[in-house]
């Protein structure tokens, strides 16, 4: 079996980077990292219980709470009752919410698609068949 230690170093540092710059591009906001990736699963998965949500951003259901009531105070998500367990409560995006996930995306691919449009056509199909690959990794 080949030594592929340098390969997965490469990509985890590829990734990582690439992720960076992918998030600097962003308007100009009072949100947080944490309170974005909150957003975007909301926005992403429909409204979801704090818990649930909590799991998939792996933190703890107090640190989630916070970070909900901070997207409530700026008019990004709101909470509802739950109709199949009236204990619980369900975070739900707002309009406000959905218009700024939007953007980010929109900025994001904008940036994207200006440094793809860079490479050559050879580069551009290889990174297409790199995105399948890379997709099915994480479904694994």
């Amino acid at each position: 079996m080949p030594d592929i230690a340098p390969l997965a170093n490469e990509l985890r540092l590829s990734i990582h980077r690439l992720t960076r710059r992918l998030r600097q591009q962003q308007p100009e906001s009072e949100m947080t990292l944490t309170q974005l990736s909150a957003l975007a699963i909301v926005w992403r998965e429909g409204p979801l219980t704090a818990g649930d949500l909590a799991a998939r951003e792996q933190v703890r259901p107090p640190s989630i709470t916070r970070v909900v009531d901070g997207l409530e105070a700026a008019g990004m998500v709101f909470r509802k009752a739950n109709p199949a367990d009236g204990r619980q409560v369900l975070v739900e995006i707002t309009e406000q919410g959905a218009s700024r996930m939007e953007e980010y995306v929109r900025l994001r691919q904008e940036w994207l698609a200006e440094q793809l449009v860079t490479l050559s056509a050879r580069d551009r199909e290889v990174l297409k068949r790199a995105a399948t690959i890379m997709n099915e990794l994480a479904l694994r």
